[in-house]
């Protein structure tokens, strides 16, 4: 594979991760402000909150991305 692939797949895995830690950040930060009640209802509108939307497209993006350039170096 040439040195050009591995250097953007390197480049996009870094990106993911970094786009990881800035929403478990945000995750952290939201949560450290909750009051016992807020708490409360974080816990019953669990879906509303939810980092999992932003995560799947991240790691979405990054798998198709590195998808196309196994199937460039392939044929």
């Amino acid at each position: 594979m040439s040195p050009i692939y591995y250097v953007i797949i390197i480049a996009i895995s870094v990106i993911a991760l970094t786009g990881t830690l800035m929403v478990a950040k945000q995750m952290t930060k939201v949560e450290k402000e909750l009051t016992s009640e807020d708490e409360i209802e974080s816990l019953k509108n669990d879906g509303k909150n939810s980092s999992i939307p932003l995560l799947s497209i991240i790691y979405a993006i990054t798998a198709v991305i590195t998808v196309i350039l196994v199937w460039i170096f392939i044929f």
